[in-house]
């Protein structure tokens, strides 16, 4: 009997890439073959990652025309965003289900989802468009994870809970069950903070964290002009439409729902990262690079951070998720978590409580 082999490409290259080029591999719904990654990293391109060639889109448009694409990207706003790519280059999306995971029948699950080894799902669970569940979750009866919802490793969702689109959930956290009349809902676009309690719903685009997750810690404050947020066009060395301008455009790693103010310079030549919702005032200028003492280093923009407007950062700063740099900064070292630092150079003068 011939089994036909399904060609899987996924889409990045990094750890979890390799991850699931290993899920593949004890596919539980199909027999698979990873026949190459893609990866928008002009670095990676060319190369291989534990046997396996990585492409970029347009080329593996060429030669893999027929695999079927699945997204290793963490970030639900940024999958969304490359997955709607790879659907225009012409490539149709897969599912993979690693073998060690129980499921019952009464489950939907949407194209380009991920399950991975150790997972349980009970019954009556709809899974929509490239979700993805990472290791050793568990979910339970009556649970909705809307399209881009992830779970993190070793996360427990229990009965009658709603993940909207885009929620993300971190490693090890609860949620507690509601009722058929009153199901527990995590808006769109919500954060759950690794080893958070979740015992109540919670609002969209806001983020949750602790041992008894009522009510939201850090409110994403998102005014009406980001209800149609779309990522945009960057030409290289040139201004966008909201007047920021990008050098090595190719090495930018934009988030989703990011605000950049006018006359903004980001110079990416060692890879610069601006993640979800991040805030930067005008007239800022982030460097990989400068040919004054000849420092290069990848630039980290961490989750909801807020950096003011005249603000420098320079080669190898992360600044920490949901910290704020003051207008008028020079940061030329890392800037921890949930702080608020400023000055020349800048210094963490409090914590955010």
């Amino acid at each position: 009997m011939n089994i036909q082999i399904q060609k899987i490409a996924i889409y990045g290259a990094g750890g979890f890439g390799r991850e699931i080029a290993w899920l593949a591999e004890s596919c539980r719904n199909q027999s698979c073959e990873v026949v190459c990654f893609i990866d928008d990293s002009p670095a990676q391109q060319g190369k291989a990652v534990n046997d396996i060639p990585v492409m970029s889109l347009e080329e593996a448009s060429q030669l893999m025309p027929t695999a079927k694409v699945v997204s290793a990207i963490g970030s639900p706003g940024v999958r969304k965003v490359l997955m709607e790519k790879v659907k225009q280059a012409g490539f149709e999306f897969g599912i993979l289900i690693h073998s060690r995971t129980e499921m019952s029948r009464w489950i939907k699950i949407g194209k380009g989802t991920i399950i991975c080894a150790g997972c349980i799902l009970t019954t009556n669970i709809t899974l929509g468009k490239h979700v993805q569940i990472n290791l050793d979750c568990t979910i339970g009866h009556d649970v909705i994870m809307e399209d881009y919802a992830t779970l993190a490793s070793g996360v427990h969702v229990s009965g009658c809970v709603h993940l909207g689109k885009r929620v993300y959930v971190g490693t090890g956290a609860v949620i507690i069950n509601g009722t058929q009349d009153k199901p527990i809902i995590i808006g769109d676009d919500a954060i759950i903070g690794a080893g958070a309690c979740v015992i109540k719903s919670i609002p969209p685009g806001t983020t949750c964290e602790g041992s008894a997750c009522k009510t939201p810690l850090v409110k994403l404050t998102l005014s009406d002009r980001f209800a149609n947020w779309q990522y945009p066009e960057i030409e290289e060395g040139k201004l966008t439409k909201y007047n920021w301008l990008v050098q090595h455009k190719s090495n930018l790693k934009l988030g989703y729902k990011t605000d950049i103010g006018a006359f903004v310079y980001i110079n990416a030549k060692n890879i610069v990262v601006i993640e979800d919702y991040v805030q930067v005032g005008s007239h800022c200028s982030i460097y990989s690079i400068s040919t004054i003492d000849n420092k290069e280093g990848k630039v980290v923009l961490k989750e909801n951070c807020k950096i003011g407007s005249h603000s420098l950062i320079m080669p190898g700063v992360t600044i920490g998720e949901n910290s704020i740099v003051g207008a008028f900064s020079f940061v030329n070292r890392d800037i921890p978590d949930n702080v608020i630092a400023m000055g020349i150079p800048a210094k963490v003068i409090r914590r955010i409580i």
